[in-house]
């Protein structure tokens, strides 16, 4: 049985200057008083909480004033000329890392397409890519290090990560011992969540939900602007959903049922089954999801059925996601996406009018949502910013 906690005064510090920070984010040059009058906080623990940040060098004097009393009164902003983060995404064949500020800019970024790591080595890669990082951080403040990873992650520990052969691996204390700064690891789908809830269509919002389709299927869900993870930090594996009866019949071992159907890998050894009496071996193998799209644009029965396939599973997800968890919005992305992007209108005809609450759906924009997401992620700890859930 849980017990209530009292907050104590530091914990209450703690909420107070980052709320001062998250309004600076988002409303970009303000004054005092509008903080103080917004946030309702008394203008004197304003004052004093952004003088310490001002130390802090997580904000300054923006250069511009305001006027109250015929007296001029500095405007202050985000100083994102002192602070970075390394942030590294690494997948099963790609891998990229990304100095960061924390306004979210990409100052410089470094990506390998087919890295071919395993196990140890890709602890290797994940090392050699933040070091790659540290000459371009020269007299800036290097904020954290965050690692975004295809797998299922507890307090910085790689549970299972079948694509790069992680099982069980502390790999934030590896990398703790080794670097003396904040480590973040973090399912990857998770802090593309995040990277659109801070940098993406999500500024607004406080609940969102992210859907990536790539290879299989992943959903990142942020619930009060914080991850929600489950009580096995599994929370938001579509990919296993089942949306017609004959699913329950088989059993989906790596992939499951929906992904084994719509996901990247399901749409493209479905469609090489289909092709394979007319394709050479070499032009069988290269088959993917893109191509399913690709004919059904040149409207082969086959890839038109697929694709309505596809349409039809992605929509009845998005009815019982948006049914259970009532979000803001649902952002969509990953590579399936970017292929099957010219269907999200018949995918918005098919949702509308179809939960209590309305669907309100957008397509990703961002390039390097793992890099934006770590950016995020490490500010969301180094700034305890869920600290008032784990008061409760």
């Amino acid at each position: 049985m849980s017990v209530l906690k009292s907050i104590v005064p530091k914990e209450m510090r703690d909420i107070n200057r980052t709320a001062i920070l998250e309004y600076v984010r988002q409303n970009g040059i303000v004054s005092r008083s509008a903080i103080a009058s917004d946030l309702n906080l008394n203008l004197s623990t304003i004052v004093r909480i952004i003088d310490e940040l001002m130390e802090d060098k997580l904000l300054r004097m923006s250069g511009e004033f305001e006027f109250s009393g015929g007296r001029r009164r500095p405007l202050i902003e985000i100083d994102n000329s002192h602070n970075v983060i390394i942030s590294v995404g690494i997948g099963g064949t790609k891998a990229s890392v990304a100095l960061c500020d924390i306004l979210g800019n990409i100052l410089e970024i470094k990506t390998i397409n087919n890295h071919h790591c395993t196990g140890e080595s890709c602890i290797k890669l994940v090392e050699s890519l933040i070091d790659d990082m540290f000459p371009f951080v020269e007299n800036r403040i290097l904020r954290g290090i965050s690692v975004g990873v295809p797998g299922v992650v507890r307090d910085n520990k790689v549970l299972a990560a079948p694509s790069v052969g992680w099982d069980n691996l502390p790999l934030g204390i590896y990398l703790q011992e080794k670097y003396p700064y904040p480590i973040l690891v973090e399912n990857d789908v998770n802090l593309e969540a995040l990277g659109e809830l801070w940098f993406g269509h999500g500024r607004t919002s406080s609940n969102l939900i992210y859907i990536h389709i790539g290879t299989g299927i992943g959903m990142g869900i942020i619930l009060d602007r914080c991850i929600l993870r489950g009580a096995h930090n599994g929370a938001g594996e579509l990919g296993y959903g089942m949306f017609d009866r004959s699913d329950l019949l088989h059993r989906y071992p790596g992939f499951g049922a929906l992904e084994s159907t719509i996901g990247g890998y399901g749409l493209g050894e479905r469609a090489k089954e289909i092709l394979k009496d007319s394709l050479n071996t070499e032009e069988l193998a290269s088959i993917t999801a893109r191509d399913v799209f690709r004919y059904a644009e040149l409207n082969a029965p086959w890839a038109v059925n697929m694709v309505e396939e596809f349409i039809d599973k992605l929509s009845m997800a998005l009815v019982n996601v948006n049914t259970l968890f009532d979000p803001d919005l649902i952002v969509l992305g990953g590579g399936v996406m970017k292929s099957g992007n010219n269907y999200m209108e018949q995918i918005l005809n098919k949702v509308t009018d179809k939960t209590p609450n309305p669907i309100f759906m957008k397509s990703s924009e961002l390039e390097q949502p793992v890099i934006l997401g770590g950016c995020a992620g490490i500010q969301q700890r180094i700034l305890k910013y869920c600290v008032v859930k784990d008061t409760l």
